[in-house]
């Protein structure tokens, strides 16, 4: 029997913020950042245009005094950099980079990993928006659609378990000087929570929001991609890099589910006790989350031919090829 795979990161426990009371709770996630959005309005040559207007200002001011904050914050982070380049300080760019070689795969329940790789379906799903406009999203339109989003989001990570959310990435497209699109990718549990997403409150808002406006602003595009993606039918591998995409979900997990094996009675007391102990935790409302990541530099998950489970889709290929010849 194959080992099971091996979790490269420790599950995340959240208290519960009020104990008696037992609420939906949050996966653990990094907040976004604006200032790439903020960039891409404008193209980077008008970023500059418009530094060395306000810096011309300030001289006239202030006169040469004006360039010294520009002289000592440009020293700063070149002293900084060079400090990092040459191991003489702490790399901070590598401080969340798992430093071997990972893949993602779905846990039980009880927070344990198989030995099956791309055991269950994953269902993906591309949500993206781009402002054909000279002043990008502070164009006319782009408040609503910006708010109808961030309502979506709400109410998705209000309670991701019940959406059947497990992880958005958000990326920015990089084809133009400004005003490039933004892509949100949502791994969702299954194409139920899909549904529920498509039809739920927030949404519904956003696409009333959007036909409403279509007239009066041409220059806001919207799209959506669903890839329902069967098991056996999906890989992924990370090699010296910070937990994204598929790698940058969450599962909620709990104790005592997954598959009954023989144990000693020494073994099953103390499965008993932890049951007794996870049952008063969900009880007061904590949570576990465990990330998807497990180490692929040994066994099957070393080769795309080992994740993707090739085997087992030759013979389902073989079934069908065999199914669609017989004469009923």
């Amino acid at each position: 029997m194959a080992a099971a795979f091996q979790p490269l990161l420790p599950p995340h426990t959240i208290p519960p913020p009020n104990p008696l009371e037992r609420k939906p709770v949050r996966f653990p996630r990094k907040n976004g950042s604006v200032s790439a959005l903020l960039r891409d309005t404008i193209s980077l040559t008008s970023w500059l245009l418009l530094g060395a207007l306000l810096q011309g200002i300030g001289c006239l001011i202030l006169g040469p005094r004006a360039i010294l904050p520009t002289i000592l914050i440009l020293a700063y982070r070149l002293t900084d950099h060079l400090l990092m380049t040459f191991n003489l300080t702490r790399n901070r760019y590598l401080d969340n980079v798992l430093l071997t070689k990972g893949s993602p795969q779905l846990p039980f329940p009880n927070g344990t990993f198989g030995a099956e790789p791309s055991r269950d379906q994953i269902v993906v799903f591309h949500l993206g928006v781009r402002s054909h406009h000279p002043l990008g999203f502070l164009a006319p339109g782009m408040k609503g659609i910006v708010d109808s989003f961030d309502r979506m989001m709400r109410e998705m990570h209000a309670d991701p378990e019940t959406a059947g959310l497990l992880g958005l990435s958000t990326f920015l497209k990089q084809e133009q000087a400004a005003g490039n699109e933004l892509l949100s990718i949502f791994y969702l549990r299954d194409y139920k929570a899909l549904h529920r997403f498509a039809y739920g409150d927030s949404h519904m808002k956003g696409v009333k929001y959007f036909r409403k406006i279509t007239e009066t602003c041409p220059h806001i595009g919207i799209f959506h991609e669903t890839f329902v993606v069967p098991r056996g039918h999906w890989e992924a591998i990370y090699i010296n890099s910070e937990p994204t995409g598929l790698g940058d979900t969450w599962f909620p997990v709990r104790s005592g589910d997954g598959r009954e094996e023989e144990k000693s009675q020494v073994e099953v007391e103390v499965e008993v006790a932890e049951k007794e102990k996870q049952k008063d935790k969900e009880e007061n409302g904590e949570r576990v989350f465990i990330r998807p990541l497990v180490e692929a530099g040994t066994g099957i998950l070393r080769s795309k031919t080992g994740r993707l489970s090739v085997e087992r889709m030759e013979e389902m290929r073989q079934y069908d090829e065999m199914i669609g010849n017989m004469k009923i």
